[in-house]
């Protein structure tokens, strides 16, 4: 029912808009391949990271988030919500495949098909559900690195926060994260679970590719304002007010 509501109301509203303000590139062209929108119709207005988001120094507030979802040692994270969109089934395959030493940290509210992950999940994977807004960067900083083998995203805030904390990445190279991520994560086929052990791998032992991927996500990050943002929504709203 949600997704036939969804279905709805953005043919809807992609036809009888005067403007139409999309998130991506990426979703840009679904609206025009899937729904028939008029590409001159359409802009594209990046959203921005919100500042508060960012590496967090103090060892004793990691310690204490980490503590807080019962977390000790080295992790691998994965932040969003548990379900198939999100490839988080075989993100654990790989996870098993790739021999990781590092825990794999699943963090999120439970999405349909959760408890197929559980009978998948082995020893390694911890699942500490919600994570609390006011802990996010925290639990980002304290993270070796950040896997997001997302199926579809329309945007993809993750992987950009997890950037700001100074985290390397790991992400899909299909819909809008190829554009987010630019050349600043390690992307791989996330329909290939030997693809994602192999990127495990890599951004795990590869301590050169791991620098590399954290210098570069920094300034990747400082690519997504909300003042960018609001000068394209501006003008928008100046072009269609004008009309």
């Amino acid at each position: 029912l949600q997704r036939l509501y969804l279905d709805i109301t953005t043919r809807w509203h992609t036809r009888s808009a005067t403007h139409v303000l999309a998130d991506s590139e990426a979703t840009k062209r679904d609206l025009i391949s899937r729904y028939g929108a008029q590409p001159d119709r359409i802009t594209v207005a990046y959203p921005g990271l919100d500042p508060k988001v960012k590496r967090v120094t103090d060892l004793a507030e990691i310690a204490r988030v980490k503590a807080k979802y019962g977390l000790e040692g080295a992790y691998v994270l994965y932040l969003g919500t548990l379900q198939p969109r999100k490839n988080v089934l075989r993100l654990i395959k790989a996870y098993r495949q790739s021999g990781c030493t590092w825990q794999l940290v699943l963090a999120g509210k439970r999405g349909w098909y959760y408890e197929q992950l559980i009978k998948e999940a082995g020893s390694g994977v911890r699942f500490i559900g919600y994570v609390d807004e006011a802990d996010k960067a925290a639990l980002l900083s304290g993270a070796k690195a950040f896997a997001f083998p997302s199926l579809y995203e329309g945007f993809g805030f993750p992987i950009l926060e997890a950037m700001a904390c100074g985290v390397p990445v790991l992400c899909s190279n299909t819909s809008s994260l190829p554009e987010v991520a630019g050349e600043a994560a390690l992307q791989v086929d996330p329909l290939s679970i030997d693809e994602i052990a192999n990127g495990l791998r890599r951004i795990t032992l590869d301590n050169d590719l791991r620098q590399t991927l954290i210098e570069c996500g920094y300034q990747q990050a400082q690519h997504f304002t909300w003042s960018a943002c609001a000068a394209v929504v501006l003008s928008v709203f100046e072009k269609v007010l004008t009309r």
